[in-house]
């Protein structure tokens, strides 16, 4: 029998989800777009679409031009890539060498701590406080000689931000000690707070992104990188022979030419956040702030929140938890929509929720 690598074989992977997301349900476990795609869009998308496109490989320049003049970068300055997942994994697999240590902040992204894995790397993970603050001091005491990459999803998961300033910090501390520092930026456009125009200062900077929340498209998996043209050079050499497809690269264009589909999109779930926010606190839970497209509630104590989730599946409505890792133990995760769509949802909830309650005081 051929054994896999040491790395790799003692890697666990969650195994494929069972759970059955098509049709008309709640999709609000998974981050996502919470709303269909627009099909007047879509319509406009595949008329612009040639039938030679698709027997043919892909042809992205046009893509990688309007996402450079996007961005406001060079064209040597950004790499395409299937997700950002595919990037991520490119620079551990350009800069990760085993045994390298890499600084994470869980919770978070669990791929990361998969790529450790998977290039046999040390996880050093800085834990959040149970009031869902991190210091910046402890951040910067968890990097040294030894560390080779420092990634932050920021937003995190959470829902916190790091704030531009403490950032700085962080590049400043990690090009000391000669380490390269990834910055997931996955709901940047949730926060509006990027690093972006720090990579001309820092060469040890590298930002990615995706396409699959604000804008809508995670099905067909258009993320890129961001980052000095040297890294990109580097990156480049293990980039997939074709980054993406050509379908995908017409969303992407089509999406560019017209913003307003994700900044509509993007205030849609704001207000909705804000809606959840204020609902879920009447009912007394404690709901942290949030710069992402969704937000975390904790269940008062003695609510079997398990129950409440599997009910709420029962009528299509899909949510995340309960968590056991601090600060969101004991939280259920929401990914938000418009208010209207919300409004349905904390409809739902409010009358499981109740009767749990209500059986709970009996006992």
């Amino acid at each position: 029998m051929i054994e896999p690598k040491p790395c790799i074989k003692k890697l666990f992977r969650i195994p494929p989800s069972s759970l059955g997301r098509a049709g008309k349900i709640f999709r609000l476990d998974r981050n996502e777009h919470t709303t269909p795609f627009p099909a007047s869009h879509m319509k406009r998308i595949w008329k612009n679409m040639d039938p030679d496109e698709i027997v043919a490989y892909p042809e992205l320049e046009p893509f990688y031009k309007k996402l450079s003049k996007w961005l406001g970068v060079d064209r040597q300055e950004v790499l395409i890539s299937s997700g950002s997942d595919t990037a991520i994994k490119a620079v551990f697999e350009v800069y990760v060498e085993e045994g390298d240590e890499v600084v994470m902040f869980p919770p978070t992204y669990e791929m990361y701590a998969v790529y450790c894995g998977m290039f046999g790397a040390a996880k050093k993970e800085v834990f959040y406080n149970a009031d869902f603050t991190l210091p910046l001091k402890r951040v910067i005491e968890a990097i040294n000689s030894k560390t080779k990459l420092i990634i932050i999803a920021n937003p995190n998961h959470p829902g916190t931000c790091f704030e531009e300033s403490q950032l700085l910090e962080v590049l400043k501390t990690a090009r000391n000690n000669h380490a390269l520092v990834l910055i997931d930026e996955a709901y940047y456009h949730f926060c509006n707070l990027t690093m972006l125009p720090h990579i001309y200062k820092f060469d040890n900077l590298v930002i990615v992104r995706t396409f699959s929340k604000a804008f809508g498209i995670a099905s067909l998996r258009v993320g890129y990188t961001v980052s000095n043209k040297s890294v990109i050079t580097d990156l480049y050499k293990v980039k997939l022979t074709h980054e993406i497809t050509a379908i995908s690269a017409k969303f992407g264009e089509y999406l560019l030419d017209n913003p307003g589909i994700m900044t509509n999109y993007v205030a849609d779930v704001k207000r909705g956040i804000k809606y959840l926010s204020s609902e879920f606190k009447k009912m007394g839970f404690y709901v942290p702030d949030t710069s992402a497209n969704f937000l975390y509630a904790r269940l008062p104590a003695g609510i079997d929140s398990k129950k409440i989730i599997a009910r709420l599946k029962e009528k299509n409505f899909y949510i995340k938890g309960p968590f056991a890792v601090v600060p969101i133990n004991g939280c259920i995760r929401i990914t938000a929509g418009p208010v209207k769509q919300m409004y349905v949802f904390m409809r739902a909830f409010k009358t499981i929720y109740e009767k749990e309650n209500q059986s709970q005081s009996k006992v």
